[in-house]
């Protein structure tokens, strides 16, 4: 007869139950937390290019298109917007107007505190 030996995994069996839930926890608190960022990201960006004489129509076609835990966030290729990066990046005619970038690092600190307090809640919850 062999020598054999014996394993006990139940702790990382209960770990393992524990990532699980601290996983689908965290995804369904991070997804409200994209969606407010991406909407304060588009609010910002139309409110600094709504007051720029040339480029203000351009306010109305800033959209964003959340996907899981996700966003995208630009200009819709409609009306004014598809000169959109004409405005954001310049010319050799027109000085770039950037909106979404300083509105992007506008929201990025609050951005990284909600979602850090979201997991934080999400693992506590699931644990």
């Amino acid at each position: 007869m062999a020598a054999g030996f014996e394993l006990d995994l139940s702790e990382v069996e209960r770990l393992a139950v524990g990532i699980g839930r601290a996983s689908t926890a965290a995804i369904k608190a991070v997804r409200p937390v994209v969606a407010k960022a991406a909407l304060n990201v588009k609010n910002d960006a139309r409110s600094r290019v709504s007051s720029h004489p040339s480029w203000g129509q351009l306010a109305a076609t800033l959209n964003y298109e959340q996907v899981g835990l996700s966003a995208e966030i630009g200009y819709d290729d409609v009306g004014q917007g598809n000169l959109a990066g004409i405005a954001e990046f310049g010319s050799a005619r027109h000085a770039p107007h950037p909106a979404l970038m300083p509105a992007f690092k506008a929201e990025a600190p609050k951005f990284e505190r909600y979602l850090g307090e979201a997991v934080a809640k999400a693992a506590e919850s699931a644990l």
